[in-house]
Parts: structure tokens; C-alpha cells; sequence
């Protein structure tokens, strides 16, 4: 079996997004968090949300401290900019969107520039077996939540010219499964979100002129090593190998910095002429074009 590539360590980056802000939801572990780590170590302050208050510290000072490592390693002095922050915003609750906006007023100046989709309710929805609270919390988690966040983001003209919106999706939206419906259905419907928002908000309609240029895209993550999938345990962890590792062109278990950096490229403004678009970071699990 391939072992990762992967660095072992977080490295330093040129600060392409120095004095920008991110909105990141579900930053306090995993995906989300390398995430934060990637778009911290370039400079950009990080508004990290978590579903409960023993997570924040996880990130704003656990994590903060990482990132203030990996310049103290690297001989470069931190951004006096650079603001790192977790806050209970639940994807679950009501106030979600508003929590948020509100908080990115208080302390990060009115502003975000990039919005990264990640928090999500990955529960297993059986077909025979769902109940109507199981298909709606599915569907509040997954499409309401991340709509409402963009419109309460729009309405305040929080988001910046040329900002970048990324929605972190799944091969489950190609790669079906009857144990998860509602969770390939709910992360199909994100990669829709991300081509209307690409259509709205590139420069075309001017009700959107604030945020000319801003982009807006998907990517579609395979098998990675996270607690979401590790606390499966280990039978059904062999199961999801069995079935994703054949079809990847990279035969390995995907780490969350795989991920990270390609959300951190759909974040940067090399970026600047993708959106609308679905990525695969899946090791070629699923191939789209």
C-alpha cells in the first residue's frame, strides 16, 4: 500500500492572504481544521466555529499557538494581523447564520473573504429506515445551514471583492451508498448552491457589485482519515478501504491536509478563474470533467 505523501510537519507559505478573514465552520478537528492551519500560515485570520463551547479552545488558542509555531520554526515573524478565534455556532441551531455575522462584525472588521463550508451531519440515513426528524436534521445541516450563512453574509455586504466561497462535498454525491441518502442527496444539492452563487456573485448582476469577482466552488473529498470515519470503527473502516481504495489512482488513505490544500488553491488568487466547478480531492476516486 502507498504510504502518504503528505508533509509531517505544517510548513510555512508565502502570505498571499495576508490581512484577509475566513469563516470556517467545524474548524475545531479534522478537515476543518487543517483548513484553518493552511489559510492561517498565509497570513489570514480565521473565525473557526465549533457545535459546542469545550471545542473553542481547540482553536483559539491550540490552534493559534500552532500556527505562531510554525513561524517561530521558520524564522518569520507573525502578521501583527493575523487573528485566530473559535466561536460556538452550531449548524444545528437557529441562529447559526446570524451567530456568525455577528461576530465577524464584532472582531474582524465587517469583512470575510473567503467562506468554507465544512461542518456537516454525515449520520447514515438507511432507505426503509429514516424518519422524518432524521431526513430534516440531514437537510438543515447540510443545505440550510450553508444557505442561510451566504445570504446573512450577502444582506450584511460582509464579503469582499474577489472573496471565495468553497463548499466541502463528498464522492458519496457520485459514489452512492443506501445506508447514506440523505447525505450524497444533501451534498449533491451544495455543489448546485456553489454553481448559482458562482452565476450571482462573479460580476454579472448588479445587486452583487460589492462582491465582483468572488468565486464559488465545490470539492468532492474521498476517503480521508478522520474521526468522523475512524469512530466507525474498525470493520466498517476495512469496508470504506474495500470499496473506495480500488478506484482511486492513488492508492491511500487520504490525510485532511490532502484536502486542505486544495481548498487552500480554490482559496488563493491563482484561483481567480475557477468557480462554478466541482474538485475532486479523492486521489482520482472519482474523476470529473
Amino acid at each position: 500500500m502507498m504510504t502518504s505523501s503528505t508533509p509531517s510537519q505544517p510548513r510555512m507559505r508565502e502570505l498571499d492572504l495576508l490581512n484577509k478573514v475566513a469563516a470556517i465552520s467545524g474548524a475545531s478537528r479534522g478537515i476543518g481544521r487543517a483548513i484553518a492551519l493552511n489559510l492561517a500560515s498565509r497570513g489570514c485570520s480565521i473565525l473557526g466555529t465549533c457545535s459546542i463551547e469545550s471545542s473553542v479552545d481547540s482553536i483559539t488558542s491550540t490552534l493559534d499557538s500552532e500556527v505562531s509555531r510554525i513561524f517561530v520554526d521558520t524564522n518569520c515573524h507573525r502578521p501583527p494581523s493575523l487573528r485566530i478565534q473559535g466561536l460556538v455556532a452550531d449548524i444545528f441551531s437557529a441562529d447559526c447564520a446570524t451567530t456568525i455575522a455577528n461576530e465577524l462584525e464584532r472582531s474582524f472588521g465587517s469583512r470575510v473573504d473567503i467562506f468554507v463550508s465544512n461542518a456537516c451531519d454525515p449520520m447514515p440515513g438507511t432507505i426503509g429506515e429514516m424518519t422524518v426528524d432524521e431526513v430534516q436534521h440531514s437537510l438543515l445541516g447540510n443545505i440550510q445551514t450553508p444557505v442561510l450563512i451566504v445570504d446573512e453574509l450577502v444582506k450584511r455586504h460582509l464579503f469582499q471583492p474577489g472573496s471565495r466561497i468553497v463548499y466541502v462535498s463528498s464522492v458519496r454525491a457520485r459514489q452512492p451508498w443506501s445506508m447514506q441518502l440523505m447525505y450524497a442527496a444533501g451534498k449533491s444539492a451544495g455543489e448546485s448552491l456553489c454553481r448559482t452563487w458562482a452565476q450571482a456573485f462573479g460580476g454579472k448582476e448588479e445587486k452583487y457589485s460589492f462582491m465582483t469577482g468572488t468565486t464559488a466552488n465545490a470539492v468532492a473529498v474521498g476517503l480521508t482519515e478522520t474521526e468522523a470515519v475512524t469512530n466507525c470503527g474498525p470493520e466498517a473502516v476495512e469496508r470504506f478501504k474495500t470499496e473506495f481504495m480500488p478506484l482511486q489512482s492513488i492508492p491511500k488513505f487520504g490525510q485532511p491536509e490532502d484536502v486542505a490544500d486544495v481548498v487552500g488553491l480554490l482559496c488563493s488568487s491563482d484561483a481567480r478563474w475557477i468557480t462554478g466547478c466541482v474538485v475532486s480531492a479523492s486521489g482520482g476516486g472519482i474523476k470529473i470533467g
